[in-house]
């Protein structure tokens, strides 16, 4: 089998030990990525019950679906109120995807901001593409990479990748002994343990991505575009979610010795989702 280890356990971390005002974040998986920030915010003190509800004043999303983003848009979103001090928590976040969508006239106002930002705010510029913005922009940022995004196809080499994602597709109906024996033939040592969950990762990223937006335009796993969409046909969003939160426990498996094969035959049983949606 190819061998590949998997880059990291976490795509994106970012780290409380220094927090900077500026960040580039270069990835696809928008929705990892915001859920990432919420949990951030929500460990430096943000209110999760008002950043849920959308009502949270001191952070802020701007959103962009394959549009330009205008320079009233930033104004209004960022460069107005930046200066203003923060009303609930002590720092002001503000999220702006796809930042390869801002027009020039837009960048060199950002580039102002980001220049001389106020000590409280800190701002999560998130681009699929991080080449498109300029170095002045770039070298004012704390730049964060989705390894496993970047290295994404060394994982369509890995002999295994159409079983793997065949048996997701079919996890809610597969008997348990299909499960085992995908399972025996496949994970040989632990390296194919970490390609495994790193083209999981991928997979349901890609599901995950296409379900929030009907759009097959920013799947990752194009060369297989068709066992992604029966993934996101066969799973609920609900139950997509909750298979990224125990793919998460099974990655911790790998520090561990513990027995993959049995840890990955609970991911794929997964019998208290089902019953929790």
């Amino acid at each position: 089998m190819a061998s590949y280890a998997s880059p990291n356990i976490t795509m994106i971390k970012i780290s409380d030990e220094k927090i900077y005002n500026a960040y580039l974040i270069e990835t696809y998986n928008y929705p990892y990525v915001k859920k990432t920030i919420t949990d951030f915010a929500i460990s430096q003190g943000f209110d999760r019950n008002l950043i849920e509800a959308g009502t949270h004043p001191d952070i802020t999303f701007i959103e962009s679906e394959n549009k330009l983003i205008p320079i009233d848009t930033i104004r209004e979103g960022i460069i107005n109120n930046a200066y203003l001090s923060p009303r609930l928590a002590d720092r002001k976040f503000y999220i702006l995807y796809d930042a390869k969508n801002i027009m020039d006239a837009s960048k060199n106002a950002m580039l102002k901001t980001l220049e001389e930002p106020p000590e409280f705010v800190s701002i999560f510029l998130v681009t699929s593409n991080a080449d498109t913005l300029p170095e002045t922009i770039k070298s004012r940022c704390q730049i964060i990479k989705d390894t496993d995004d970047l290295d994404y196809k060394k994982y369509l080499e890995v002999e295994f990748i159409d079983d793997a994602l065949n048996i997701l597709s079919n996890v809610k109906y597969s008997l348990p002994g299909d499960k085992m024996n995908f399972i025996e033939n496949t994970i040989t040592d632990d390296n194919d343990f970490k390609n495994l969950i790193s083209i999981y990762r991928l997979a349901l990223r890609d599901a995950l991505i296409y379900k929030t937006t009907l759009s097959k335009k920013r799947i990752i796993l194009r060369e297989k575009e068709e066992a992604i969409m029966a993934i996101a046909e066969a799973l609920s969003l609900e139950e997509l979610g909750a298979l990224v939160d125990k793919l998460n426990v099974l990655s911790e498996a790998s520090a561990y010795n513990i027995n993959k094969k049995i840890a990955t035959f609970n991911f794929l049983l997964m019998e208290n989702i089902w019953k929790n949606v």
